[in-house]
């Protein structure tokens, strides 16, 4: 619904060229062209818009509904209750779990449902954290191998704008990558203990409180 669409204008032909992508900076102005050679034909990015099924307005109101109906929630389950949340679901602990009861149902719709128990909870940050059953980490593909603490080794699949780029679209490469993971926490204050303090805001600056 909130998707913006690349505007390409065939500006010429071009024969025998191979397919490709390139960037033109013109000297002496701030102006950048962006070219694509595809099939034996010249396009130029003239403008972004939106997308053909595109509705910003539906995409943004939901959004903000949910992230303010997950905001109720967690001042229901109370503040030192719950450890994490993520877009449609929280880690809670067993007073938070019993504050949420009002509003637990396995298939009724706004309702939570209570996924499973861990005994084991290990949060390195947003869509990284370890428990019990699995290891979720975001960017880092199932399959990975991990090198060492923090480092992974995994395949990467070229898009079509990849293939592009790399001047070759009749050859289809498997790259081997390595992924280093700083676990920089940059959305509040993490504490000794472990606990995020929230960023206070104070007439442009913020404060720890």
């Amino acid at each position: 619904f909130g998707q913006k669409a690349e505007n390409w204008v065939k500006i010429g032909d071009c024969p025998n060229e191979p397919d490709r992508e390139e960037l033109l900076f013109t000297h002496g102005s701030h102006k950048v062209m962006r070219l694509r050679y595809l099939l034996g034909e010249l396009f130029e990015l003239k403008s972004y818009s939106e997308s053909f099924n595109s509705f910003p307005a539906i995409a943004s109101h939901v959004t903000a509904y949910g992230r303010m109906y997950l905001w109720s929630l967690m001042q229901l389950c109370g503040h030192g209750n719950y450890f994490y949340c993520d877009t449609d679901s929280l880690v809670v602990n067993d007073t938070g779990m019993d504050n949420l009861t009002t509003v637990l149902h396995d298939i009724k719709l706004g309702f939570m449902k209570h996924e499973e128990t861990t005994h084991k909870l290990i949060i390195h940050g947003l869509k990284d954290y370890e428990k019990d059953s699995k290891t979720v980490i975001k960017g880092i593909r199932k399959n990975a191998v991990k090198v060492s603490e923090g480092v992974y080794k995994q395949e990467q699949w070229s898009s079509f704008k990849g293939l592009l780029h790399s001047g070759d679209i009749n050859t289809y490469t498997v790259k081997s990558i390595t992924k280093h993971l700083t676990r920089k926490y940059t959305k509040g204050i993490v504490t000794d203990s472990g606990v995020v303090k929230p960023f206070a805001l104070t007439e442009g600056l913020y404060d720890v409180n």
